[in-house]
């Protein structure tokens, strides 16, 4: 990848961004979540649910949802639970546990290769509890060990101790993941979220000397009381830093959703010219130090897997992001985790006493999802390729379909054709490619093969993609 590309004004400019800058799904997942009906596994479904294809998996990912955290960080819209109360986190991994044996008849011998801890914060557990889970879990899945697997845990570097990352390491995680935010100190004030960047960096050297092979940092642009100049600070701090891969998103103030936000003053919310500003002055001091752009908000340095399998054309994603390693299946634990198969996708209950009362009544806590039609694995599928090798070959989708590319997809190329004229796609006798400039707008280049975004009145509540 060229990083001069993405430096250059002529090829990212404010009004591209702003051309591009509404609302828009993420694409963790073709249909979106929003658009899941109810479904559980009690019946009341037609045909087999999509839970049964786990039989067929030969590789399994699975993803624990700890929500518990110690205090309230304002920007936060994350299903979370803010208690100061311990026995509260104890009991809910007993019922993490039981779910995880309701999967064990729906599984056969398939290995475990990816496994991730997300939250709310999940070093809220304490080293013992931690253990419990991840052995709890090895009672029901066959959990592998080694350099082959990733293991990964989302961290609060305020409350992650030495003793945990020695814990951490020696229960087989590999990963890293530190939600940085900003390190400007009345940043940190307006949000709630005061973490000296000292403390990260002697987290970061622990963590590298405990051997986690990669270490990633969460920044938000966009942040009451931010400014180019003070981001710009704080990626040069990030910087001598040099952590292996960085998430840069853009922080969507949405107080009437989301009651934290409400104690954030409006008036600190920089307008949206100044985001666009940040976004650019971020990514030329985060692309000229070397960093590669991934798309969809990441950077990695270019010796980390990730950059070199994007370079390669292995990327894949999931409900984390992108991955090195997709599993056929994805199992997901705990209040508002999802799952998938190759014939759909699960959720279980939001909230923390409906998840638990579920899983005490029958094992599961299974609430919605999506049985994925032909036509939506087609999708998928297409939208996958595009987000991670930049490209889908016209010989690949006239397979799937038997029609000609332009013929199923009239439609979509219609709505591609403003980001044909802006240089962003190209459509040509091999297949439709996404430029370098592109990267950047991958969720609207995903948007315009969405069936179901673009169905009359079809609704839909989604950040902005700047």
């Amino acid at each position: 990848m060229e990083t001069a590309e993405l430096s250059s004004p002529a090829l990212l400019t404010p009004e591209l961004l702003e051309r591009y800058a509404g609302p828009c799904p993420r694409y963790t997942s073709y249909p979106s979540a929003d658009r899941f009906v109810p479904m559980h596994a009690r019946g009341g479904s037609s045909g087999a649910p999509p839970w049964a294809a786990l039989q067929q998996a030969q590789t399994l990912s699975l993803y624990v949802h700890i929500p518990f955290c110690r205090s309230l960080c304002y920007f936060c819209a994350c299903n979370k639970v803010v208690t100061k109360r311990y026995d509260s986190a104890a009991s809910y991994l007993e019922t993490v546990l039981r779910e995880a044996r309701w999967y064990r008849d729906c599984v056969v011998e398939a290995p475990v290769t990816q496994l991730h801890l997300g939250g709310g914060t999940p070093t809220f557990l304490n080293d013992g509890d931690l253990e419990r889970l991840i052995l709890g879990l090895g009672e029901v899945f066959p959990l592998q060990v080694g350099d082959d697997v990733e293991y990964s845990v989302e961290a609060d570097p305020r409350t992650l101790a030495p003793h945990t990352l020695d814990n951490l390491r020696r229960l087989g995680f590999n990963r890293l993941s530190m939600g940085i935010q900003d390190f400007n100190p009345a940043v940190q004030r307006a949000v709630n979220r005061i973490c000296p960047p000292e403390d990260v960096l002697a987290l970061t050297e622990g963590a590298r000397a405990r051997g986690f092979r990669s270490i990633s940092y969460d920044l938000i642009y966009g942040l009451p009381g931010q400014s180019v100049t003070s981001l710009e600070q704080t990626i040069d701090i990030v910087l001598e830093h040099a952590p292996d891969r960085i998430a840069l998103y853009h922080y969507a103030h949405l107080p009437q959703r989301f009651k934290a936000q409400r104690l954030i003053s409006s008036d600190l919310i920089p307008p949206p010219a100044d985001k666009i500003a940040m976004q650019l002055a971020a990514t030329r001091r985060l692309t000229g130090a070397g960093y590669h752009f991934l798309g969809m908000d990441h950077f990695a340095r270019p010796d980390d897997g990730m950059a070199q399998a994007a370079a390669e054309g292995r990327l894949a994603r999931n409900f984390q992001g992108y991955t090195l390693m997709p599993a056929d299946a994805l199992i997901g634990l705990g209040a508002s985790a999802i799952s998938y198969s190759r014939d759909g996708y699960w959720q279980n209950q939001h909230g923390v006493k409906d998840y638990t009362a579920a899983v005490g009544g029958c094992g599961n806590a299974i609430s919605r999802g999506w049985k994925l039609s032909d036509d939506d694995r087609l999708r998928q599928w297409l939208i996958m390729e595009l987000m991670c090798r930049l490209r889908v070959e016209r010989g690949a989708v006239e397979s799937r379909t038997g029609a000609p590319f332009e013929h199923y997809f009239h439609d979509e190329l219609a709505r591609l054709q403003p980001m044909v004229d802006d240089g962003l796609v190209a459509l040509d006798e091999i297949g439709l490619h996404v430029s370098e400039r592109g990267r950047w707008f991958l969720r609207n280049v995903a948007a315009a093969f969405d069936a179901h975004l673009h169905r009359s009145g079809s609704g839909g509540r989604y950040s902005r993609v700047l």
